[in-house]
């Protein structure tokens, strides 16, 4: 597995305090997948390993993982990490 690129916001290797949403996005739709209607999403304190494990035996030409930190400005102004 390829290591991820960060292509906007700031680094996702903040392990500790910070609180980070991590989610996975279908790059065909856009789309954060639903499961029983509710969107896939993470919250962890470990942003690498939470994207490990979402992408594990995933095709990444087919999906993305995007990273935001919770109680920070950069999630109200919609600005995130993805890879």
């Amino acid at each position: 597995m390829s290591r991820p690129n960060v292509t906007n916001g700031t680094a996702p290797n903040a392990e500790g305090e910070q609180l980070f949403a991590v989610r996975l996005i279908d790059r065909r739709t856009g789309e954060v997948p639903n499961f029983n209607g509710n969107p896939l999403s993470v919250l962890t304190r470990s942003p690498r390993a939470a994207i490990a494990d979402l992408m594990s035996g995933r095709n990444q030409k087919l999906w993305r993982a995007e990273v935001e930190p919770v109680g920070s400005p950069a999630l109200h102004q919609g600005r995130g990490v993805a890879f």
